[in-house]
């Protein structure tokens, strides 16, 4: 079973939520400002995790920045870009279990569990299924 590609979407949506909390964590003061940054370390070991996973040399590359839906200029709207960036990779790692067995998809589980969690510390509902906000 090859899954190159949920593994790529999971490099990529990392390597986005990396961006969107290095703006997010910019603009917080305090606990939300830890918080941001936990999230930014996190998403950093998944993107390594993810893409130790692939051949070498597959693993995307970076954008050098990424556009938002939504501009993000207060503390609502910095919560609001942290539901959607997890959230979305809720997506993407339940996509990237369906592909995969073993250890692997107990990590993109995992991985997935971890995402909605903080989404739901930032505000998000929580949900029974995943679905792209």
């Amino acid at each position: 079973m090859s899954n190159q590609a949920e593994l790529a979407a999971a490099v990529a949506g990392e390597d986005a939520a990396i961006y969107a909390y290095g703006v997010t964590g910019a603009m917080l003061g305090g606990a939300p400002r830890r918080r941001a940054l936990e999230a930014l370390r996190a998403h950093q070991s998944w993107r390594d995790r993810m893409a130790a996973l692939m051949p070498p040399g597959t693993a995307p590359t970076p954008a050098i920045a990424y556009d938002f839906p939504f501009q993000v200029t207060d503390r609502e709207q910095t919560d609001q870009l942290a539901q959607l960036v997890e959230n979305r990779l809720v997506v993407v790692y339940a996509d990237l279990a369906s592909s995969s067995v073993g250890d692997e998809r107990a990590e993109a589980v995992l991985a997935a569990c971890e995402c909605a969690t903080r989404a739901v510390s930032w505000g998000a509902p929580s949900q029974a299924f995943p679905h792209d906000a």
